[in-house]
């Protein structure tokens, strides 16, 4: 059983750590081997698990960020709350995931005084695990997470969930596979979904979605699988729309964040809840 505190959890469940800064070798797994020009693969628009590690040695090419040959953009890391520092205008955390030294966290708030408490963005407290959403940035050599979501974690399974997906990430796309041959099989569609209705997204509590964004945001959310919704199977459950119009749609919810990809780009889970 993981505790929830500080001291966090067993380093060497990262790998061999090497180097005198402390952490992983560049990428968290190695990086690997890139070719002269950078291929067309990339995952800006989703949001990719990842280290610290992953983070700090990521390649750097003027404000984009590259794993091997995959730009990263949007990254989800689970980690402990070391420091909390607010302002009005913004909340800095450094979240440690023992891959690395502590990775600067910014969430930007509009705590004013004349704002009821109530309605006040929250922080964090320290010595908690959370999960953060955010956007790879760097200022001044620095870089850091510019969250658009934290969750504080409520299951520690969580933890280790993440560093499997992480792990299977990597291979998967060290492996050159695409959408159709990841090396898991693709999730069995239609079972067990819950029922969505055929009258659109009306359920969906996220707001400025259309009916069919909302809608397919919600089968990504009730899918069963630990590895997401398929398209395919986002397909067969919107059987009189065109899967043009559906891949347009995930696109989208994908760049707003609402849907992250999981074992390939074509396998997606939904960030609220």
């Amino acid at each position: 059983m993981w505790q929830n505190q500080g001291g966090g959890f067993n380093q060497s469940g990262y790998g061999d750590q090497g180097g005198g800064g402390g952490y992983m070798s560049p990428g968290g797994f190695g990086t690997p081997q890139q070719s002269q020009e950078r291929k067309s693969r990339t995952r800006a628009q989703n949001i990719m698990p990842s280290t610290v590690a992953q983070v700090l040695n990521a390649d750097q090419t003027d404000d984009k960020f590259y794993q091997g040959d995959v730009e990263l953009s949007q990254v989800t890391i689970v980690g402990l709350v070391r420091t909390v520092k607010e302002s009005p205008t913004r909340i800095d955390y450094e979240i440690d995931d023992m891959t690395g030294p502590p990775l600067e966290v910014k969430q930007f708030v509009d705590n004013d005084e004349n704002l009821p408490e109530e309605e006040r963005v929250q922080a964090m407290r320290e010595n908690t695990y959370v999960r953060v959403y955010g956007h790879l940035r760097s200022f001044a050599g620095k870089r850091s997470v510019v969250t658009f979501k934290m969750t504080p974690l409520t299951d520690m399974n969580e933890l280790s969930c993440h560093m499997l997906e992480v792990i299977h990430s990597h291979v998967t796309l060290s492996s050159g596979q695409g959408a159709g041959g990841g090396a898991m099989a693709s999730v069995n569609s239609g079972a067990g979904f819950s029922d969505v209705g055929s009258g659109g997204g009306g359920s969906s509590t996220i707001p400025g979605l259309s009916p069919l964004q909302s809608q397919i945001q919600l089968i990504i959310k009730n899918h069963p699988s630990d590895t997401g919704a398929s398209i395919d199977a986002v397909c067969k459950q919107l059987r009189n729309v065109p899967e043009q119009q559906i891949r347009e749609a995930v696109d989208f919810l994908s760049g707003e964040g609402h849907i992250y990809s999981t074992i390939d780009e074509d396998h997606y889970k939904a960030t609220d809840g």
